[in-house]
């Protein structure tokens, strides 16, 4: 939303006996004025968007928990419906990558590991969720964070960092 302030003045002159005096000039003045600052608040009002207007995108949040330092998750939070969205998910034991798609709100989502593996919920209605696998050298760290993407947006967390 825009705000737009206007500050008025009046000015004040004195003015010398026999002068017209000078309030029918500050009246006239002060009509234009609240006049031009109608004009500026309907032009505020009718040019603002509001936040849930088609084109603006859901606000997430990322909530990390690694208990072990091994294995955990981070939680996808979808604000704008005040809703769990899903999770991407580390398991240490199988060095299974896992993406979890819990709410229909036309985002996807993608679990993301620093050797280049991806889960990805894409293409699948939700609930859904994608698993990748692979043997990994076991007491290795990486970093693992998950994204959200769709309706041509996408928005990613902060890497935690997981071992094998």
């Amino acid at each position: 939303m825009k705000i737009v302030m206007i500050c008025v003045q009046p000015a004040y002159q004195e003015h010398a006996k026999g002068e017209e005096h000078p309030l029918p000039n500050m009246k006239a003045r002060l009509g234009a004025t609240v006049g031009a600052a109608a004009l500026a608040a309907g032009l505020v009002v009718t040019g603002s968007t509001p936040a849930s207007a088609a084109g603006a995108q859901d606000v997430f949040t990322f909530t990390p928990l690694i208990p072990d330092g091994k294995s955990g998750t981070i939680s996808v939070t979808n604000e704008t419906k005040n809703r769990g969205a899903g999770s991407a998910g580390w398991y240490s034991y199988g060095d299974k990558l896992e993406a979890r798609d819990l709410l229909a709100d036309g985002y996807g989502i993608e679990a993301h590991l620093s050797t280049g593996r991806v889960a990805t919920t894409d293409g699948h209605a939700s609930p859904y969720t994608a698993t990748k696998t692979g043997n990994l050298p076991e007491g290795n760290s990486y970093q693992m964070w998950v994204c959200v993407f769709g309706h041509g947006y996408k928005t990613c967390s902060n890497k935690v960092w997981v071992k094998s």
